[in-house]
């Protein structure tokens, strides 16, 4: 690899880390009408989409320690979103499972953070949404290579 190349490499994920760092930040501020945070909708997610879930695998998948996915998944079990249970196969075992109102709160969050895009995407020119569709499917690429390394 080239000096030069490395140095392109270099500035690109300066950049990147720069704009994907802010974009969280902005996310963090959206209006939650349930307050949310942004930490505990990614683990609600996960358990809406692959629950019930074990605590380990949820902890896992959210790149988080045992200790912080369990206060997290008290919290959501106090909401009322998930409720926590056995896991018939490993007796120590615990399961999470996303409740009715749990569904009903990540698809209304998730839909208000879609139309928030939509309305900024709303601004963009054809050659520039076409190449944010391109960009989505480069950074779905790039974090799997990135989850495969860590």
């Amino acid at each position: 690899m080239t000096e030069e190349a490395t140095g392109t490499r270099a500035e690109v994920a300066a950049l990147l880390h720069e704009q994907l760092s802010r974009l969280n930040r902005e996310l963090r501020t959206l209006d939650a009408p349930h307050h949310i945070s942004q930490e505990r909708l990614s683990a609600l997610s996960i358990v809406d989409r692959r629950g019930p879930i074990s605590m380990s695998a949820l902890a896992d998948h959210e790149m988080v320690s045992p200790a912080t996915m369990s206060r997290m998944v008290s919290l959501l079990v106090n909401d009322g979103l998930v409720t926590r249970g056995t896991d018939k196969d490993d007796a120590r075992g615990v399961l999470v499972t996303i409740t009715p109102k749990g569904r009903r709160t990540y698809h209304r969050e998730r839909e208000q953070r879609v139309r928030h895009f939509a309305q900024a995407l709303a601004h963009l020119n054809k050659e520039e949404l076409v190449a944010i569709r391109a960009l989505a499917a480069h950074l779905e690429r790039f974090t799997l290579t990135i989850v495969e390394e860590g």
